[in-house]
């Protein structure tokens, strides 16, 4: 489902309240906020939400069990896409599975690399909700849902689609970011939009960079700091990647929490424009009190994140493995797991999410 009206318009103003630690970006702007907003507005906005008044009880009690699950977990699939206006608005840029495990309340990310091999659609996980969409409206949920379960063996419940548009649109609506950066970074090969095609093969690509200290980021900046991959140093890593993002949340937490953004009437609705406008997703409305609950309780929980890598865990375990450039995987750069052990991969993903 799409949310062109208002059936989802208002729950994501709490988007920052309900978490005090550092999420992926994505998931963030998704399983901690579904729901809340029609719980604090109370029944003036339950018909605008689409929740009957019996649902609205769910917040008020242990109704976990409503939520679709598998012996006590329920997987969220988040996904940021890069949305209309680019070369490729259905491809992922950003693929986190959230489970949530009712039975010792945590709730796991695990970051899935874009460039995982899917052998039953040849191609990169982060093609398989394009594929879907090009197959048929609405398509893309049902087979990257499929995709995920054919290389983690995990069974996604609810998933969420969330575009670039939302996370730039929102950082201009509070003003911009004052960012510390430390260590600077040059990125020579950032790719233009629309350009993509260009020749000479130079002309597709800019320079940007972020000087050591403070630097002030509008929504287009903020949007280049957490996609940059191509410094020559450390900053071209995912790793680093992945602590901007999570620099990034924070600043805006920062703002959304703050006295003069929430007393804002103007500046609330038009977050909830954007909001009603870059979102999609198949979590049914009356889940959202549930989801509201759960997000609540989770700051009192245990929070984790894992991302699969071919570098070593911290138990010395490397799980994934860039295998050579071959007609095996149609010429394309591609992580499998190691020793193409497909199996060990989901034990190895089964193990991050049952542990205590």
């Amino acid at each position: 489902m799409f949310f062109k009206n208002n059936s989802l318009s208002r729950i994501m103003l709490h988007i920052f309240f309900l978490s005090k630690k550092y999420f992926h970006i994505f998931t963030l702007f998704f399983l901690l906020t579904i729901g809340f907003y029609g719980y604090t507005l109370g029944s003036k906005y339950l018909s605008k939400l689409e929740i009957k008044p019996k649902d609205l009880l769910n917040f008020f009690s242990e109704n976990k069990e409503k939520l679709n699950s598998q012996a006590g977990i329920t997987n969220f699939l988040v996904l940021g896409i890069r949305g209309e206006g680019t070369d490729s608005p259905n491809l992922t840029d950003s693929i986190i599975l959230a489970s949530l495990n009712q039975q010792n309340d945590t709730l796991t990310q695990i970051g899935i690399p874009r460039d995982l091999w899917v052998p039953s659609i040849r191609d990169k996980i982060n093609t398989a909700y394009h594929y879907g969409q090009e197959a048929t409206t609405g398509g893309g949920i049902s087979l990257v849902e499929a995709s995920i379960y054919e290389v983690t063996g995990q069974p996604i419940n609810y998933t969420a689609i969330i575009n670039f548009s939302f996370f730039k649109q929102v950082i201009d609506l509070i003003g911009g970011l004052d960012i510390y950066v430390s260590p600077g970074f040059v990125d020579n090969e950032f790719p233009i939009p629309g350009k993509e095609n260009s020749m000479p093969v130079s002309s597709r690509f800019e320079t940007i960079s972020f000087p050591e200290g403070l630097n002030h980021l509008d929504g287009e900046t903020a949007l280049k700091f957490v996609r940059s991959r191509h410094s020559p140093d450390d900053q071209g890593t995912d790793f680093a990647r992945s602590k901007r993002q999570q620099q990034i949340i924070s600043a805006i937490k920062e703002k959304l929490t703050s006295t003069n953004f929430f007393l804002d009437e103007n500046k609330v609705s038009d977050l909830i424009d954007i909001a009603k406008n870059n979102l999609i997703t198949n979590l049914p409305p009356s889940h959202y009190p549930t989801i509201a609950r759960i997000a609540l309780d989770l700051n009192k929980q245990n929070i984790r994140a894992a991302v699969l890598d071919t570098t070593p865990d911290v138990n010395g375990i490397s799980i994934l493995y860039n295998p050579p450039i071959s007609k095996t995987y149609d010429n394309k750069w591609v992580l499998i797991p190691k020793d193409n052990n497909w199996k060990a991969l989901k034990l190895y993903i089964e193990k991050i999410i049952s542990s205590p």
